[in-house]
């Protein structure tokens, strides 16, 4: 069984901890990223009642499989946070799976390429600043060097969808396929956002890469 269906299937009865908040649920969703990660995602017409008491039973289901903490929105907050947070949303909405549905809010949300482009370079320099500050402490670990690097990488891999969304291109299902597209639209070798990190060498790759996508998306004018 692929990696993301077992950690889907934890999730089987989840609605079961909502009892209490199905009436004001507008979705249940559950997204997985392209590091295959699954997290519950929660939309609401407006917050629970006592919402810290009346959500326990999630919290409890979440902490019990020892899950990722899901987000938990309201309509309005989906609304106008779409430029605030454009990589974050455009990565939810092209990757999710209903479990209960009464408005499907994340369906069809719409981003300013601008406000894409700026959280795509703030992104990237941000994961190269502190990717390369966290190497700088114990470069001479392997394991401590995969680590810090797979763990940037995961924040990077939305990158690819802006990328691919700023220029009109439908946003693919697997990572495999974002690094190929994306890496023939910007002319850019995106095979260190998956190689086999061995070292201090393929980690310094990685920092490149980064470098040379920070000038693209740095040039794009729109």
């Amino acid at each position: 069984m692929r990696k993301s269906k077992m950690k889907a299937k934890l999730y089987e009865d989840l609605p079961l901890s909502l009892r209490d908040v199905q009436d004001q649920l507008l979705q249940l969703a559950l997204h997985t990223s392209y590091s295959k990660d699954v997290r519950a995602v929660l939309i609401f017409e407006d917050d629970p009642p006592n919402i810290f008491e009346t959500l326990q039973p999630l919290v409890q289901y979440v902490r019990k499989r020892r899950l990722i903490p899901p987000w938990i929105f309201t309509r309005k907050f989906v609304e106008e946070s779409l430029d605030a947070y454009p990589l974050e949303f455009l990565d939810i909405c092209t990757a999710y799976t209903n479990m209960i549905c009464n408005s499907d809010i994340l369906k069809g949300l719409q981003f300013h390429k601008k406000d894409l482009r700026l959280q795509m370079e703030r992104e990237l320099r941000s994961k190269w600043l502190l990717t390369r500050q966290a190497l700088l402490d114990n470069p001479y670990k392997p394991a401590s060097v995969r680590k810090t690097v797979v763990i940037s990488r995961a924040a990077v891999y939305p990158v690819l969808k802006g990328l691919l969304h700023i220029h009109d291109q439908a946003v693919p299902a697997t990572l495999e396929e974002a690094i190929k597209q994306g890496g023939e639209l910007c002319k850019i070798n995106l095979s260190p956002l998956t190689d086999l990190i061995s070292g201090i060498q393929q980690a310094n790759s990685y920092l490149e890469t980064l470098k040379k996508m920070i000038q693209y998306v740095q040039s794009l004018k729109l």
